[in-house]
């Protein structure tokens, strides 16, 4: 089976390849971010934007905005894993792919960082890992780590974002999914000035508490101020990112309208931990 995936993976990157070298990188994304956001479930919208290129990106940002108030609305936050737990850890590493489809889930990206077993060799589903991150998955806690920031929604998915480390138990008690992050880059709208300039796969979720909105975002190549900007552009008023590099990565479910299913960036290592959300197909009543 893991074979097959890393054939299936190997095809998928060279198509990618042959397709950008012959239409041209650029014409090739620009093409596919013309239309107007659109809505794919009742309740998420889907769009994307073309970086200018700069020393601090280029290329593709995707991101869905999802209304948390919409009917049929849930989270998904991975669970602990009881056969890791049995071995000391907490996840066994999945792909992202597999997860959109066993969970029934309309879009999903990959969550926070995490350290797996064995370190020699490239990472593999089912591997075992520890989340870095406090995480939290219908009102479980993986654990407190003291330089966590928490974006934590209650059990009516109001969202919540303190710019304060770590969560505070009152917070956790409340919690019914959580995801942590590395930092509140983006503050009432604005971007923090301090933020990373160097580009690379980014992934960050963002907030508008007051009109519960929750946004997804990933990039291809972008510096974290600018995926800030992004999120802020956006309409989002809080945001951290989450993990990156060859983490970054997202999905999206089968039924969604006005796009095809499956992965859009990323996808290509396994992961521990992911964050998505169910909703109902559009023509569902």
């Amino acid at each position: 089976m893991v074979i097959t995936r890393s054939k299936n993976r190997c095809l998928r990157i060279a198509l990618a390849i042959a397709l950008a070298l012959l239409v041209g990188a650029d014409s090739f994304y620009l093409e596919r971010c013309k239309a107007a956001p659109t809505a794919i479930f009742s309740g998420i919208t889907y769009g994307c934007e073309l970086l200018e290129r700069s020393e601090e990106g280029r290329g593709i940002v995707h991101w869905v905005r999802v209304e948390l108030d919409a009917p049929g609305i849930e989270l998904y936050v991975t669970p602990l894993d009881a056969s890791a737990s049995a071995s000391g850890f907490q996840y066994r590493l999945r792909w992202i792919d597999d997860v959109l489809q066993a969970e029934g889930l309309a879009v999903v990206i990959n969550g926070a960082l995490f350290a797996s077993e064995p370190r020699w060799r490239p990472r593999l589903r089912g591997d075992l890992a520890k989340g870095v991150e406090t995480v939290v998955s219908d009102h479980v806690a993986s654990h407190v780590w003291e330089h966590t920031y928490l974006l934590w929604f209650d059990d009516q998915l109001n969202a919540h974002l303190r710019p304060s480390k770590p969560p505070n138990p009152e917070d956790l008690r409340k919690a019914k999914w959580g995801i942590g992050g590395q930092g509140v880059g983006l503050r009432d709208g604005r971007v923090w000035s301090g933020s990373d300039r160097k580009p690379d796969k980014r992934t960050a979720v963002g907030i508008d508490a007051e009109r519960k909105l929750l946004f997804l975002t990933v990039a291809e190549w972008a510096s974290p101020r600018i995926l800030l900007e992004q999120l802020s552009k956006l309409g989002a008023r809080d945001a951290m990112l989450l993990d990156g590099g060859g983490s970054s990565a997202m999905a999206i479910g089968e039924g969604s309208r006005n796009l095809a299913k499956g992965t859009l960036l990323g996808g290509w290592r396994p992961a521990a931990t992911f964050f998505g959300v169910k909703a109902r197909r559009i023509d569902e009543p």
